[in-house]
C-alpha cells in the first residue's frame, strides 16, 4: 500500500535493473510492425491526479501477456512482443498502447465485449466477418477458440472485471501500422465496440 500511495519501499535498484535488462524489448520493438490501440475509460476527475493510473497500467499489461500465455501456442508466443504503452491522455481518459495487430485485436475485442479469458463469446461468425473486413487475414479463428476454452485464474478475473467497472467507453485499433505518426494512425482507427453492436445487431 505504501509503495503504491507515497513510495515508500520502492525498490530502486529492482526498477532500473530490470528497465536495464529489457532493453532488449525495445530493439524488439524495432522489428515489429505495431498498431495502435486505444482504451476509452470513464474519465477521471481532471481536476484530481490519476489514483487509478498504476492499477489499470499493471492489469493491462498482465492481462496482455496473460492472454498471450494461454491462447497462443508455445511458439507464437516466444515470437510475439510485448503491449508498450504509447500515452494517457487527462482530457479524454484515452490509454494509448501500441502492439501487434493480432494480439490488438483479440484484446480489443474481449475488452470491448467485456469478457474475461474463459466466457463464451457471441455471434462470432458476424464477428469475424466484420473483423476480417476491417483487419484482414490478422484475425485468427483460433486464438478466440483459444481464449473460449481457457480457464482465467481468479486473481486475474477479478482485475479485469475491476478494469471494466472503470467504464470501458470505446475501443479503437488502427488498420495502419504506427509509423511514428500518431494523427496518421489515429485516423485509420476502427471502433471495435460499434463493430460488435452492429454485429449483433443493436
Amino acid at each position: 500500500m505504501h509503495e503504491y500511495w507515497i513510495g515508500k519501499g520502492v525498490d530502486y535498484d529492482g526498477i532500473w535493473k530490470a528497465y536495464d535488462s529489457g532493453r532488449g524489448y525495445m530493439d524488439k520493438y524495432q522489428s515489429m510492425e505495431v498498431h495502435l490501440i486505444r482504451i476509452t475509460l470513464s474519465q477521471q476527475p481532471a481536476h484530481l491526479p490519476l489514483f487509478n493510473h498504476e492499477a489499470v497500467f499493471k492489469t493491462l499489461k498482465g492481462y496482455f501477456h496473460d492472454m498471450k500465455v494461454l491462447c497462443l501456442s508455445p511458439d507464437e508466443y516466444s515470437e510475439a512482443g510485448p503491449l508498450f504503452l504509447y500515452g494517457v491522455d487527462r482530457g479524454s481518459g484515452i490509454w494509448s498502447f501500441l502492439g501487434e495487430l493480432r494480439q490488438l485485436i483479440l484484446l480489443g475485442t474481449t475488452l470491448a465485449d467485456e469478457k474475461v479469458i474463459g466466457q463464451k463469446l457471441e455471434n462470432m461468425d458476424k464477428r469475424f466477418d466484420l473483423l476480417r473486413k476491417n483487419f484482414g487475414h490478422s484475425v485468427s479463428t483460433e486464438d478466440f477458440k483459444r481464449f473460449m476454452a481457457a480457464k482465467t485464474p481468479r486473481q486475474l478475473e477479478n482485475a479485469l472485471q475491476r478494469i471494466i467497472e472503470q467504464g470501458i467507453e470505446k475501443i479503437e485499433i488502427s488498420q495502419r501500422p504506427f509509423n511514428g505518426n500518431i494523427k496518421d494512425t489515429t485516423a485509420s482507427s476502427v471502433d471495435i465496440k460499434k463493430l460488435l453492436k452492429d454485429a449483433d445487431g443493436s
